[in-house]
């Protein structure tokens, strides 16, 4: 079961200057915890790329989601474009408002975070990242949905010596901005 969030009200857009979600792609850089989240300056240089003449969404502007505590992880990526390229959604509101604003987005890419399952379920075509969570259990479902994951199995990360999901650091370096590019260009085809 899916929820299917409704989209936010047109005055709350408004009142926010978003009415202009339409058309853009999403990315989420944060995650639960940090064994799960692929850098921020990775995500800046995919952002970068996805938008450029020759990426998948030429032109395109993107819109960068992530809880107001998840800023960090965000920054980058709100800082690698022009302003008016970017649209700055970290603490926009509850699941509902959030829900509202991916179903007007035309692609997200992100972590494995309850954000993507979000997107999945707003219908949108959506690859997401992973490392030490397996895609049997958590890949993001759909007709329009896959996922890319390091070139380490979930196993050898888990399993790697002193490994511990509260004080790991990322587990993510492994996947490149090459390959999450690559599986962009093939969802977005």
């Amino acid at each position: 079961f899916f929820y299917h969030p409704h989209p936010a009200t047109p005055h709350a857009q408004e009142s926010r200057g978003l009415g202009d979600v339409y058309k853009r792609q999403a990315i989420g850089p944060a995650a639960n915890w940090v064994g799960k989240q692929w850098r921020g300056d990775r995500f800046a240089a995919l952002a970068q790329r996805l938008v450029a003449e020759d990426g998948p969404y030429p032109g395109g502007r993107i819109a960068v989601f992530a809880a107001a505590s998840e800023r960090n992880q965000a920054d980058p990526v709100l800082t690698a474009l022009p302003k008016e390229r970017v649209l700055d959604l970290v603490g926009v509101g509850d699941l509902a408002a959030v829900g509202g604003y991916l179903r007007r987005c035309t692609f997200f890419v992100g972590n494995d975070s309850g954000l993507m399952h979000m997107a999945a379920a707003a219908g949108i075509p959506t690859l997401g990242l992973f490392g030490p969570s397996k895609t049997e259990h958590y890949a993001p479902w759909g007709e329009n949905c896959a996922f890319v994951r390091t070139p380490e199995s979930y196993d050898e990360l888990v399993g790697a010596p002193g490994y511990d999901h509260r004080t790991t650091g990322t587990l993510m370096d492994g996947l490149s901005v090459d390959a999450v590019m690559a599986a962009c260009k093939s969802l977005a085809a």
